[in-house]
């Protein structure tokens, strides 16, 4: 029996899923993803365990759009640098797996989508909040980049905005304990990026953006910056124990919270004190094992 296969049908489908995967690549992934999860905690983290879950969906669903819709201008914005940028240069723009107009009707959709969802479906509230770190992130923070090392300093903003819009999106309000996440979360992005900055510092060069291991390329602020801001995160991220009930609770979480910090301050320390690709890779992984273990242990906190 013969076996016929339509090589052109193949091809067709092959060429759709190239050109869905290139609008996913708009949205980056794994940064949505923690951006969901971040924004979900702190939805529970203000409403509790009375959270109605299908506000919190829908809100879920406009933060995945609006954080896309962002990400996608981004894109654009900076697609002449993506393509100066080994570690960016197969971007969909640079790529040219996608046009210009494609990106920015992409990010015009997304943005227009997610707003109607917020304003229609959760509250005015976390719809103002979500535009307005749309425009701080896209229109202040990325052509910083160019101009200034503040650039990590704005950019930290919009980074943690997602922890407001999430409580926003359950409550309509801010309390104490998203209001130290938060903080958190803001002072976390700190030690992280110094160790992007510098594991790419040659290539944020080549684009002409002007990181802090660009304008001092001896790393010494760098790692000065990640173990100060470091030290400065674990003193706000022991705040929510001021909110838990029973003085176990609290002691419980501040002896937690330290033990998870130590090995993020550890490797801040040792970043800062030998400036290599290997100390500054460790740090990157110790920022990413810390923020979901210290996301764990404030819901567990929260809601015991």
């Amino acid at each position: 029996m013969k076996i016929f296969i339509d090589s052109k049908a193949i091809e067709t489908r092959s060429d759709w899923m190239a050109y869905a995967s290139a609008y996913a690549e708009l949205t980056k992934l794994r940064i949505g993803i923690m951006v969901l999860f971040t924004f979900c905690v702190a939805g529970v983290l203000a409403a509790g365990l009375s959270v109605d879950l299908l506000t919190l969906f829908y809100a879920t669903i406009g933060m995945f759009l609006i954080a896309g819709s962002g990400n996608a201008m981004n894109m654009y914005l900076e697609r002449y640098t993506d393509f100066l940028m080994p570690r960016t240069a197969n971007r969909p723009l640079p790529a040219q797996k996608l046009s210009s107009m494609e990106v920015v009707l992409f990010a015009v959709v997304c943005l227009a989508v997610s707003v109607v969802i917020f304003f229609t479906l959760v509250n005015w509230q976390t719809a103002v909040c979500g535009i307005a770190t749309w425009i701080l992130y896209v229109w202040v923070y990325t052509p910083l980049k160019r101009v200034t090392p503040l650039n990590t300093e704005v950019g930290a903003i919009p980074g943690a905005m997602p922890i407001l819009m999430g409580a926003l999106a359950t409550t309509g309000t801010v309390n104490s304990i998203t209001w130290s996440f938060f903080l958190v979360l803001l002072i976390w992005q700190f030690p992280h990026f110094m160790a992007i900055a510098w594991m790419y510092r040659k290539q944020y060069e080549m684009g002409g953006l002007k990181m802090i291991t660009v304008t001092d390329p001896s790393g010494k602020k760098a790692g000065r910056k990640a173990v100060v801001l470091c030290l400065v995160m674990i003193a706000l991220s022991l705040l929510p124990a001021l909110t838990f009930s029973t003085t176990v609770h609290s002691v419980l979480f501040v002896v937690t919270a330290l033990l998870i910090s130590w090995p993020y301050l550890k490797a801040s320390i040792q970043f800062s004190n030998n400036r290599t690709d290997q100390t500054a890779r460790k740090l990157l992984k110790a920022s990413v094992l810390y923020l979901p273990l210290y996301m764990l242990i404030v819901v567990i906190g929260s809601l015991s």
